[in-house]
């Protein structure tokens, strides 16, 4: 990502969609990855033409590249008298685009209808090294590398997880010589490989999966940081799926401690998963397509957390994330002994307004908000604490609390007071993300060892899961959490 800081080329427009042309411009990349293109001296009907079309794309061209973009909103038109016939004058006119979508190759990458088709492509990820769980460094020896005495052995080798549906998520050793010091550390990244060509929109619906499935796996917010697109033997810089330039390489210095100075044992990874990967992506997708709404709300969440933001408008956030998790479509099967029960009662009423108040507002809507937020809390309190029905019976009070507060919140009634404390709201918050977490990966698949395991050394989930709900997290003394913690 680089290689766009504080880029701004002047360039030539060779192509506005089908139409070809030889415009003057510049093409700049600013501070956020978005991109603006600036075409000069265009005729009046061509702007005209832009402003009416719809799926155009750009190819552009500078000294050394050869750019693609599509997803065109125009910014900024302005015109300017061309000549000095003040009589009868005639104008020239400049356009500022913003393109979503940009492609930077040695070749132009739109086909003859104008889609972009790739059979692949590669994604690094913020804290992707950790994420995946891989490390090339099957030994680091406690000697002190930067003393050039010593004779240096260090295995250190490519390692890759692929899996069916065509990803790999693969990591490989990064080593600097600085001076006299050597610094180790670790480089990684996300292949997709596919034996049909995919288009712009499918892969970004990919990294958009991959992504909500790391976000899933460490509990935070996680973005793109680069991607590369290949079609056939040719490669494509790509902008435009949020790339964020954020550089966590973790290096080792001289006394061998890492540079953020601890391994968060606590994040899942896909080495956890590594010999049922294949299963666990095909449930995570069909998960996703299912539960969208939930996702959508605890990415809202995360977005909240990394901003730094607390109010009662993510609780109410969270709060979607139950309802959306857990309520399910009405059984068909249910539905018809309603809608029979329905009929038999209408057909006992005499006045004509009775039955049309019953056909109106006698409904079937499947769970309540409080059977949602009871079907989470007791399968993930089972899952972590193994309670009995019984001792789960002891919440009620509290899941009623909740509840109370979500209907406060969210119509602002005037008959109901707020009960639960600023302080156990934050609770609440942080619980339930965690167990939207939990129930997702026990969809998947994930060993419930592992998920005690882990979130063992989730320090403020041991704090609040106790402060809220007075429970432990079942101790799974002898689980291992995986080479990458061992070694690292």
């Amino acid at each position: 990502m680089d290689n766009f800081k504080n880029y701004c080329k002047s360039c030539t427009v060779t192509h506005i969609g089908d139409f070809r042309c030889s415009y003057q411009g510049q093409i700049s990349v600013l501070e956020n990855f978005r991109v603006y293109v600036e075409i000069f001296n265009m005729e009046r009907d061509i702007c005209v033409q832009i402003e009416k079309s719809e799926n155009l794309f750009l190819c552009i061209q500078t000294n050394d590249k050869l750019i693609t973009a599509k997803n065109l909103y125009i910014r900024k038109i302005e015109s300017k008298l061309k000549g000095e016939n003040i009589e009868n004058p005639s104008f020239n006119f400049n356009m500022l685009i913003e393109a979503v979508d940009v492609c930077w190759g040695t070749v132009w990458c739109a086909d003859n209808t104008g889609e972009f088709l790739f059979d692949g492509f590669i994604c690094s990820i913020t804290d992707g090294e950790e994420l995946i769980g891989l490390t090339p460094y099957e030994e680091i020896d406690d000697m002190m590398f930067y003393k050039s005495e010593f004779e240096i052995d260090i295995k250190a080798h490519y390692k890759v997880i692929n899996t069916k549906s065509g990803f790999s998520f693969q990591a490989f050793p990064n080593i600097k010589r600085v001076g006299t010091d050597l610094r180790f550390g670790v480089k990684s990244h996300i292949q997709c490989q596919s034996k049909s060509m995919m288009n712009l929109e499918l892969i970004k619906q990919k990294i958009r999966n991959i992504v909500l499935f790391f976000e899933i796996l460490c509990g935070e917010l996680v973005t793109s940081t680069q991607v590369r697109l290949y079609q056939k033997n040719e490669s494509f810089d790509y902008l435009g799926n949020c790339n964020v330039p954020i550089e966590k390489l973790s290096i080792f210095k001289r006394n061998n401690i890492d540079s953020r100075s601890f391994i968060r044992k606590s994040l899942f990874k896909v080495s956890d998963l590594e010999s049922s990967i294949d299963e666990t992506i095909e449930k995570f997708c069909s998960l996703i397509k299912s539960k969208e709404l939930a996702f959508e709300a605890y990415k809202q969440v995360l977005l909240d957390d990394n901003v730094g933001i607390s109010t009662t408008n993510k609780f109410l956030k969270t709060m979607q994330i139950v309802e959306g998790m857990e309520r399910t479509d009405v059984d068909e099967e249910r539905q018809i002994v309603f809608e029979n029960e329905k009929e038999t009662i209408i057909g006992k009423l005499e006045n004509l307004e009775d039955k049309e108040f019953i056909r109106k507002y006698c409904r079937n809507n499947g769970d309540n908000f409080s059977k949602c937020l009871q079907k989470m809390t007791k399968r993930v309190m089972k899952a972590l604490s193994e309670i009995s029905n019984k001792e789960f019976r002891g919440y009620y009070n509290l899941l009623e609390n909740i509840k109370n507060d979500r209907d406060v919140y969210t119509h602002a009634s005037h008959t109901h007071n707020p009960i639960l404390t600023l302080d156990e709201i934050q609770w609440v918050i942080y619980c339930y993300k965690v167990f939207f977490r939990v129930e997702v990966l026990l969809d998947i698949g994930v060993d419930i060892q592992l998920i005690r395991k882990r979130l063992s050394y989730d320090r403020r989930f041991v704090v609040v899961y106790d402060k809220l709900f007075k429970l432990k997290i079942k101790p799974e003394e002898q689980f291992s959490t995986g080479e990458y913690d061992r070694i690292m």
